[in-house]
């Protein structure tokens, strides 16, 4: 009996099994059965992850394998993740989602979220790009509905499941913020069917409101799985987050301009509509348990703290419950009042740490440090463009940034670093509103690098005063 033990590398099986090349070669290995490819990639690659990478279905692996007279051995998780990718994969390769869920559902009875993790982090590192997976979002969320299991107890919380939390705890805030998100989608609807076009208008600008949402779930939950190495749904979530954003910024300034354009866009309203919805269900499915069964009681606390910094949406903050536990925790972590005694001396003067703190409050304007090793180490929130969690503090800046901008901020970095530029400028609309944001290196007297700062600043008052002042002739 020839065993192939799954948990073996490619190189292992054919140095044990030099018949399998052949094999392998016919079912479109070939590439990884070359001299130098086999020594490199065929020592790290297992066959479930190949077949991923190559495409191929590993029910047909199995079957060829089996066809040859061998037999698979032990990787029973191995085979649930590659038969998992496959399906994923074959929708990416256009196959009809009823066909890949009838095949689904003949092997998954159920599957953990974190199975799904896996599999849209294993397809990313097997060279499938993001913004494809991403593209397909939805569908893989179709594939599984009615078919993930529900979170067990988390094992360092010693919460229950997530629809057992306290009704204060982070997920439970989340929750009852998708709710008010649910009802506002659905009296949008009802707008819509009514033709009420200046309705429509309204509730479609006060839909922009999820972008406080997705703005706690990208800051505060996507980091901490990100330090857990869970990096596939957060990078695919966060994409999507910012095509729905993006188009219903188009679709309000469209009805904001003329309500009566919404026999123009009522088909892009509606599909907008379903993508909030189905977001929704992928939050309480797959992001909130991932988040249940990895995150520390101490982590829970500091999201707990921040939630209600950022600002809470679709609810009425007064009325939410609170969480006492993380209430007893935010009072234990405040500093004692003599932390504010010290002195800061300065080229031109010196002030209190109090004084300081007071002047920065009254700037309306968010600034953020980033050190000379891209970590965050400092951020002021006056201006209330972007916000920015307590938790943020000490992170590597990428952590910050969706996945497709990060490429643009790595560069800036580092032709900071290389003294190649030492400013960069974006200027854009923010909810209508110009929004100015700056980039600056910092050197030391010595010309060395210290690290980065931005400045974010809203220009509407501005722009404003200088319209109502009338036009001077020159002389």
């Amino acid at each position: 009996m020839k065993e192939l033990n799954l948990n073996k590398s490619v190189a292992e099986l054919v140095r044990e099994y030099p018949e399998l090349r052949d094999v392998l070669a016919s079912l479109g290995f070939t590439d990884i059965l070359k001299p130098g490819a086999l020594k490199l990639m065929g020592s790290i690659m297992t066959l479930p992850r190949g077949a991923v990478v190559k495409g191929i279905s590993f029910d047909r692996l199995a079957e060829a394998l089996e066809k040859e007279g061998f037999t698979l051995t032990n990787g029973e998780q191995q085979k649930r993740q590659a038969r998992l990718r496959d399906y994923i994969g074959r929708l990416h390769r256009g196959e009809e989602a009823d066909v890949v869920r009838e095949d689904f559902v003949q092997h998954f009875t159920d599957v953990a979220p974190e199975e799904i993790a896996a599999a849209e982090q294993e397809l990313i590192k097997g060279g499938v790009p993001v913004r494809e997976v991403q593209r397909l979002c939805d569908l893989h969320a179709s594939l599984f509905e009615g078919h993930i299991e529900s979170a067990p107890a988390a094992p360092q919380s010693g919460d229950d499941e997530v629809d057992e939390l306290p009704p204060g705890h982070p997920l439970s805030l989340l929750r009852l913020e998708n709710e008010g998100l649910s009802q506002a989608l659905t009296d949008l609807e009802q707008a819509i069917e009514t033709s009420d076009m200046r309705t429509v208008a309204a509730q479609t600008a006060a839909l922009n409101a999820v972008r406080s949402h997705y703005a706690k779930k990208e800051e505060l939950l996507m980091p901490f799985l990100y330090d857990y190495g869970v990096t596939g749904p957060s990078q695919v979530m966060w994409g999507v987050d910012d095509e729905i954003k993006k188009e219903l910024g188009v679709l309000t300034r469209s009805l904001k301009e003329d309500p009566e354009n919404l026999m123009i866009v009522r088909g892009r309203l509606h599909q907008l509509m379903t993508r909030i919805r189905e977001m929704i269900v992928k939050e309480d499915k797959i992001l909130f348990p991932l988040s249940l069964r990895f995150f520390t009681q101490e982590q829970w606390y500091q999201i707990y703290r921040d939630l209600f910094e950022m600002g809470m949406a679709f609810v009425d903050e007064k009325t939410l419950p609170r969480w006492p536990q993380g209430e007893k925790w935010i009072l234990s972590q405040q500093a004692p009042p003599e932390a504010l005694d010290g002195r800061v001396k300065l080229p031109t003067g010196e002030l209190t740490v109090r004084q300081l703190q007071g002047i920065l409050k009254l700037l309306d304007v968010d600034i953020t440090f980033i050190d000379k090793d891209d970590i965050l180490r400092y951020f002021l929130n006056e201006g209330r463009i972007f916000s920015r969690p307590l938790t943020a503090l000490g992170r590597e800046v990428y952590s910050c940034h969706p996945p497709e901008v990060i490429p643009v901020v790595r560069q800036m970095l580092l032709d900071f670093k290389a003294k190649k530029r030492d400013h960069m400028e974006v200027w854009r609309r923010i909810m209508g509103r110009p929004v100015g944001v700056r980039y600056l290196a910092v050197y030391d007297e010595a010309g060395e690098y210290m690290g980065t700062v931005e400045f974010v600043q809203d220009y509407q008052k501005a722009l404003d005063h200088f319209a109502k002042q009338p036009v001077r002739p020159q002389k």
